[in-house]
């Protein structure tokens, strides 16, 4: 197989990917980000004014009532599974998240660690998987992989829900890993998340930091 799934612990609860104070928001047009969400799919924009975010929201929230359950997660986490799972085996084998990682999110792989010339490094090195902690208020410093696009800084959402780190992920793995990231998310522990509640994106607070600092500029008068 041309791709082995880290043999890495994944214990530690992902860093949130959002800064730790209060950022003002850009009165400007931001221009939507991809957005990645909590399981891995992406949502690219469609167009200036459509929010993918808010895409993957409405989708995930069965009822349509504004809320996000745990329940409704796990249901859109088993979704996107069925999509991956390209062999319907109920596992996500190694070429298989090597597909997903090559043709359905490869933006991830731009945000991984880069080696050394000649370092092969070993499996367990790999940073794909790992969770990041972010440091201070500026910029995402340490996101890496999907964590620039999603609420949890995870580099890569499919891998790391290989709980037993047995290099498979079954479907079981990937709804327990949908709730945990639920509980990551509902930090009040309101057992429902509305839009509003959930946390910006690294993409989301770079495009707001550029869009202040244009306006910034435009009211600095020309030296």
């Amino acid at each position: 197989m041309r791709y082995a799934l880290p043999l890495i612990a994944l214990l530690a609860s992902p860093a949130f990917a959002k800064t730790d104070k209060p950022v003002p928001l850009c009165s400007g047009p931001i221009k939507p980000s991809l957005f990645i969400s909590p399981m891995g799919e992406p949502f690219r924009p469609r167009g200036n004014a459509e929010d993918p975010l808010k895409r993957w929201f409405d989708q995930a929230d069965a009822n349509h009532d504004g809320k996000l359950t745990v329940g409704e997660m796990m249901l859109d986490a088993d979704r996107f599974f069925a999509t991956i799972d390209k062999d319907h085996s109920g596992e996500l084998l190694p070429d298989e998240v090597y597909a997903y990682e090559q043709d359905i999110a490869p933006e991830i792989r731009l945000y991984q660690r880069r080696r050394e010339p000649g370092d092969k490094g070993r499996p367990e090195d790999d940073d794909r998987s790992r969770p990041k902690k972010r440091r201070g208020s500026g910029a995402p410093d340490g996101v890496m992989g999907a964590g620039h696009f999603a609420f949890l800084n995870i580099p890569n959402p499919v891998a790391s829900a290989d709980d037993d780190i047995n290099r498979a992920v079954s479907q079981k793995e990937f709804r327990a890993a949908a709730a945990e990231r639920f509980r990551d998310l509902d930090v009040a522990q309101q057992k429902a998340l509305s839009i509003a509640q959930l946390p910006r994106t690294p993409a989301q607070i770079a495009a707001n930091a550029a869009c202040l600092q244009q306006l910034r500029d435009k009211r600095e008068p020309r030296r």
